[in-house]
């Protein structure tokens, strides 16, 4: 008898766990099992703890098990399907095949020509092409800027000026191309032409403002400077009315800069502009200016006027005034319509002035290397202004 109700608590307890382990196998939770109300399924809440419990282990067992299965019969058919579609598009297998077959060179020159394409469209779509100012508007820029020179001429503090005219200079230069590339430019000078104070060169001379000039044009540029040259010819051939005749005929811009010699040679070869005598500073000039007019009607000639220097200061030795032998100069080139670069009455590159001394001299009246370069710029936006 004990046997047989034994049997049949076994058969019952089999028949209420069936479905339980039915559904448990095929990992649905405890909320889908129940049929039931949401009171039964509240009262049950324990039941399905414990069944979570319970068969945690089971749970993560049986979806690993399906998703290696899974998985592997998925990649199967992918790679079943990607070999078809191989199969079926020979004639992509043949271009990578034909790529794998070209010489290294040949891939990276693609490789290459690809990148390039690729910057070249980039660059397109990020900045305009072509200059972004027109012909027209530089033109309007450059001239406004000139009129600012003509203000900067005004400025009271000869430092701040000489600064303020160089950055104006350097404006003009770096927008109003090179319209003398096509010209032959010749310096007739002094010691300042020749480039005493600059360092160096090879040739044994030294750097000096023209040789910044060319930095700005492609002209072609002769100098003629020697150090210590006055106008005056009176026991000196390096005068410049002795060499006017170096001048080559097919000058097209003709530059004289030179006179601060001949304000140490004292009164006595001053001369007058009423008499123009020869071996005088007046009629030696005079004499200069009229042979350049005439070998060479066709050219630009113009006459720069030396800047301030610390040197008008030593009155024990000289006892004149630069404006004085400056004013000379400034009458005979109006006489012959020459152009004048008026570097004196500018107040440009004042030597007296201890800064600009400091700053861009070698000595009273020699500038250095960044003295040369600012007075090339200078000289330079003059020589331009008609030809743009």
């Amino acid at each position: 008898m004990k046997k047989l109700r034994v049997i049949c608590l076994l058969l019952c307890l089999d028949i209420l766990c069936a479905p339980i382990c039915t559904y448990a196998g095929e990992g649905l939770s405890w909320t889908i099992v129940s049929d039931g109300t949401e009171d039964e399924a509240d009262s049950g809440n324990s039941h399905m703890e414990e069944w979570e419990i319970g068969n945690d282990t089971d749970d993560k067992t049986g979806s690993a098990n399906e998703d290696k299965s899974g998985n592997a019969e998925s990649e199967d058919n992918e790679k079943a399907d990607e070999k078809t579609e191989s199969e079926n598009k020979p004639g992509e297998d043949s271009e990578k095949d034909d790529e794998k077959d070209k010489p290294d060179s040949d891939r990276k020159k693609s490789d290459a020509d690809s990148d390039d394409d690729q910057s070249d469209d980039a660059l397109k779509g990020d900045y305009p092409s072509g200059n972004i100012y027109s012909d027209s508007e530089i033109k309007e820029m450059i001239d406004e800027k000139y009129k600012e020179l003509e203000s900067a001429y005004e400025i009271r503090d000869r430092f701040k000026k000489t600064k303020t005219i160089d950055s104006i200079d350097s404006f003009i230069l770096n927008f109003c191309g090179d319209p003398l590339s096509d010209k032959k430019i010749v310096f007739l000078g002094d010691s300042i032409t020749a480039g005493n104070g600059g360092t160096l060169t090879p040739d044994g001379s030294g750097l000096d403002y023209t040789n910044f000039i060319a930095k700005y044009t492609e002209a072609e540029i002769v100098n003629l400077g020697i150090g210590g040259a006055p106008f005056e010819g009176n026991d000196n051939d390096d005068a410049l009315v002795h060499r006017y005749t170096d001048i080559p005929g097919d000058a097209d811009i003709i530059v004289l800069f030179a006179g601060i010699n001949d304000l140490f040679a004292g009164s006595e070869n001053f001369g007058s502009l009423d008499e123009l005598e020869e071996g005088t500073y007046c009629g030696d000039i005079y004499q200069t200016f009229k042979q350049i007019h005439k070998l060479h009607p066709d050219a630009d000639i113009h006459v720069v006027i030396t800047y301030p220097n610390k040197m008008e200061e030593y009155k024990e030795y000289i006892n004149e005034n630069w404006q004085d032998y400056a004013d000379v100069q400034i009458e005979l080139a109006e006489k012959f319509d020459f152009h004048v670069i008026n570097l004196y009455e500018e107040g440009f590159m004042d030597s007296g002035d201890s800064k600009i001394r400091n700053a861009f001299f070698k000595d009273d009246i020699h500038p250095d290397d960044l003295g040369s370069e600012i007075l090339g710029r200078h000289i330079l936006v003059h020589l331009i202004e008609n030809y743009i």
